[in-house]
Formats: structure tokens, sequence, C-alpha cells
């Protein structure tokens, strides 16, 4: 086959469903779209496949990507109150960063691999069609092994916070907002609301402070309030 991004993409899609999709993948899709009746939770895992050019050669990757509708409907809202707060924000919105609010979490098999060290494992690089070949191989070893192992984590809700909690780097610029979403999931909104009360801001970034200031006011602050109300 011509050596192309495309190519490349499309032969390591077609192979992994061909060698793991009944474990793994959601047949009749040419995506990687995560289908398993271990997973009870709701959330949407897709591999997204790259093959970058460098150099005359590609590097490939593989990129697990987490979507939860309930964690994407908290952060537009929190992107919402942002823009009032800070109109200048919403000139630095693009249709990229509008795709990724809806991302629970994005991140590399190859970081997985390596558990999240530095350096890690690096992208597989291709120059033929017998190191895409390799390249395949590896993916599917990874499916079979720790990689697997640590995407089955995230099939049960309890696991998944397990995961959160054992990894700061999870999840980056909206961790705060995606791990109260996942507390309030497992703990319920009392648990998730008492954790972020405890977090002082102060000193951080704008935006990483600014959600922070959302989840205390608007979200406990506004479920504090509706309780007082019916008290009274």
């Amino acid at each position: 086959m011509p050596l192309d991004a495309k190519a490349i993409r499309t032969r390591v899609a077609e192979e992994l469903h061909a060698r793991l999709g009944e474990r793994w993948f959601k047949s009749g899709s040419p995506k990687l779209a995560v289908a398993s009746a271990e997973n009870l939770t709701d959330f949407t895992i897709e591999f997204d496949c790259y093959a970058e050019r460098r150099y005359g050669e590609y590097d490939c990757s593989l990129v697990a990507v987490f979507k939860w509708k309930k964690f994407a409907k908290l952060y537009k809202d929190f992107g919402q109150w942002y823009e009032i707060k800070d109109p200048s924000s919403a000139q630095f919105k693009t249709k990229s960063s509008r795709r990724q609010s809806k991302e629970f979490l994005r991140v590399s098999v190859d970081h997985v691999y390596s558990n999240f060290s530095v350096p890690g494992r690096w992208p597989y690089c291709a120059v033929d069609e017998q190191d895409v070949d390799g390249f395949i191989a590896q993916c599917v070893a990874d499916f079979d092994g720790k990689v697997g192992a640590w995407i089955r984590q995230w099939f049960t809700w309890g696991s998944a916070l397990n995961v959160m909690d054992g990894n700061s780097q999870l999840c980056g610029a909206w961790r705060d907002t995606a791990y109260f979403c996942l507390l309030e999931q497992v703990q319920g909104r009392e648990a998730a609301c008492k954790w972020i009360s405890g977090i002082d801001a102060t000193g951080c970034p704008e935006y990483l402070a600014a959600q922070v200031e959302y989840l205390q006011s608007q979200v406990c602050g506004r479920a504090s309030r509706q309780l007082a109300d019916k008290g009274s």
C-alpha cells in the first residue's frame, strides 16, 4: 500500500477490528469505538490513530478519547458562566476547543504503557508497510496487556474514581471539573461539594481558579440555597 497517513490509519483500524473486534470494538463501524458488555458506565471510549509525517517517516500512536454526557453538560454550563464573567474569553474559543470541551479525558496509549513516566514510550516509527504491521502488533499486545487492563478500570464508576485518585495528571486543565463530576457520580453531590469546598484556588491560573469558583458558588452554592429554601 502507498504509505501515507490516511492509509496507515485505515489499515490500523481494519486490522484491530479483525483481530480484537469481538472483544473490544463496535462492529459495523470503521471507528475504533469500544463496545464491551463489561462497561457498566456511560463513558463513550474511542481510539484515535495518529500517523504524523516526520522527515519521511511516520510517528504512529493511538490515543484513547473518553466522552461523558454528564461532564460535557457541566463543562458547557461552566463555559457559559465564564463568558459572562470574562467576556474576552469568547474570542479564544475555536471549533477545536469546543470539540475538546466535550472530552472528559484524552490520553496516549504510550503514556498508559509507560505508567505515565517521563520519558515514556516513543511513538512507533514507520517507514514502510512492514513497520505498520509492527505497530499493529504492538497495539494488539497493548490491548491484551497493560493498556487493556487500564481501560477496563474505567468500566465501573468506583474503579474509574480510583484511577483518577491515583493519577493527578489526568484530565489536564479541566481536572477539577472532571473529578467533581466523577466524585458526585460515585458518592453523591454532598461529598463532591465537600471536596471542592476544601480547594483554595488562590494563585492558580485564572481558568483553573474560575472552575473552582464556579463549582463552589454556582453548583454547590445553588444546591445549598435550594436546601435552605426548602427548610424555611
